[in-house]
């Protein structure tokens, strides 16, 4: 498939091969019709990739100090209320295991950008990236989950319960994120699509 081999084309280290990925996420947005709102501030560029009729939001961000480069998802419906009319932007941080978490800024703290998917979070239930991917913040990519049910769905966890939050290599997009746009936000590829690509099939 075109969109899926234009993707492997890109050569290079982790660092360059994200760069060249983005590039390439980028210009087959704006050729799909998404508008794009650029916020800039303390040597830090966000861009959003939004457009009126699609439920998921891409933000890249680009750093000229640190030269970080990175990404993040969020619903429309969370763009449209925190982002849209403000000066806000979405930020990264290092976690514990050296991954990076999109943070905002809300109200002098700053707030995971995974937590606004909801309306709240209640009490013993964190969210859960159900791709394993933190940069995946929409709706379709993280639910809530008690502390067991998230520790299961690790690669690392040996715990099978028979439901829904066992670990899924198939659905294990940390690797190859963009077939989770190719889904979400190009609409190229289905699910099942998706995940048997992720194993090494072939998208027909």
């Amino acid at each position: 498939m075109g969109i899926v081999d234009d993707f492997k084309k890109i050569k290079g280290n982790a660092e360059e091969k994200l760069v060249g990925q983005l590039s390439l996420v980028e210009k087959l947005l704006v050729e799909k019709g998404y508008s794009c709102t650029e916020r800039f501030s303390y040597g830090t560029f966000n861009w959003f990739y939004h457009k009126d009729d699609e439920p998921v939001v891409l933000v890249t961000c680009y750093s000229t100090i640190t030269w970080l480069t990175s990404f993040a998802t969020m619903d429309k419906v969370v763009y449209d209320r925190w982002f849209a009319d403000t000066n806000k932007k979405v930020a990264f941080t290092p976690r514990t295991d050296g991954k990076l978490k999109a943070i905002v800024s809300m109200n002098g703290t700053y707030v995971p950008l995974a937590h606004l998917a909801f309306d709240c979070i209640p009490a013993g239930y964190c969210v859960d990236h159900i791709f394993n991917d933190i940069r995946f913040n929409d709706s379709s990519a993280v639910r809530l989950a008690t502390s067991e049910q998230n520790s299961r769905n690790r690669s690392c966890s040996k715990k099978v319960a028979g439901d829904d939050f066992d670990y899924d290599a198939s659905r294990d997009f940390r690797e190859k994120w963009w077939l989770v746009l190719c889904v979400t936000m190009f609409h190229e590829l289905t699910w099942e699509q998706a995940k048997a690509y992720n194993m090494g099939g072939d998208v027909e």
